[in-house]
């Protein structure tokens, strides 16, 4: 009926007779677990945070100013007169490797700042479509985390493996600096999200403003302590234990413990500094 009433609209709608992407069934016509576990709300939620982010014309071409900071970045390390200086080069080598590790951390704090802070001020006036989706505010707050954390964590691992290319450094302090970023993004995109959450402006024009609020400002400022705490707990013990190294002689049984003891708070500050924010945030939305 349809086809003979309106034939010039049918014969020019551009339809397929199957998805392009079909879900692949198991045996007996059963679904892959794998699918079964990514399906549903929070799934949904995922795949919307992704199209909001490329359909917002003020978002997605930033990405390439990214990419040249990255550039700028790496190429700043690749010009460092290291030979020139009357400092032997093993000491500068590994001072600005273990340096590096917080300017990294302040440069992701920074593009968290601009796109991690405001995830949630993004739901605008329609967030009240995700107070009636069959999905706690806890699911969909992981689900921002989640979406931001892969992204920067590849992010500051590019800066901090590259630079230490770049620097010569030795494989210990290489595995530091991976370890102790791979530690601090998870903290940093947390408290994004997070406070994000606790201080959102769901009636701005344009959310990315948020960050020059109360909430942003002091997203910067706990960021900030944060990567402060984390490379002064560490700067002792590892300063003890590369001049072990280079003079080639053990650690005492106080400066094994002293180690043990600050790396211990890392980890643990680490852990807090993604569980407090999220549980923050998700308190304050809910009140």
């Amino acid at each position: 009926m349809a086809g003979a009433f309106y034939f010039k609209g049918y014969t020019k709608a551009q339809t397929t007779a199957e998805k392009l992407f079909p879900h692949k069934n198991g045996p007996r016509g059963k679904r892959y677990p794998f699918i079964e576990r990514i399906s549903g709300p929070a799934w949904a939620f995922t795949v919307k945070e992704f199209r909001t982010f490329f359909r917002d014309q003020t978002q997605w071409p930033q990405l390439f100013l990214i990419a040249a900071l990255i550039a700028i970045y790496l190429y700043n390390f690749s010009v460092l007169p290291l030979g020139q200086s009357k400092i032997r080069t093993v000491y500068l080598q590994n001072i600005f490797s273990f340096l590096n590790m917080g300017l990294a951390a302040f440069v992701l704090t920074a593009i968290a700042a601009r796109f991690v802070y405001p995830a949630v001020s993004f739901e605008g006036d329609a967030f009240w479509i995700v107070r009636a989706a069959p999905i706690s505010l806890k699911t969909f707050l992981w689900v921002k985390f989640a979406v931001y954390c892969l992204p920067l964590l590849i992010l500051a691992e590019i800066l901090i493996v590259s630079s230490n290319i770049l620097l010569q450094v030795t494989p210990f302090m290489m595995a530091l600096s991976v370890v102790t970023v791979f530690l601090m993004t998870p903290g940093v995109v947390a408290l994004g999200v997070g406070l994000g959450a606790a201080y959102p402006d769901f009636q701005s024009e344009n959310p990315a403003q948020a960050v020059t609020s109360f909430g942003g400002l002091l997203f910067m400022l706990l960021a900030a302590g944060f990567i402060a705490a984390v490379v002064i707990l560490e700067a002792g013990p590892v300063y003890q234990l590369f001049m072990a190294d280079f003079h080639g002689r053990s650690l005492s049984g106080l400066q094994w413990a002293w180690l043990i003891v600050s790396f211990a708070l890392v980890l643990l500050l680490c852990i807090l500094a993604v569980l407090l924010p999220m549980r923050l945030g998700e308190r304050r939305l809910r009140g």
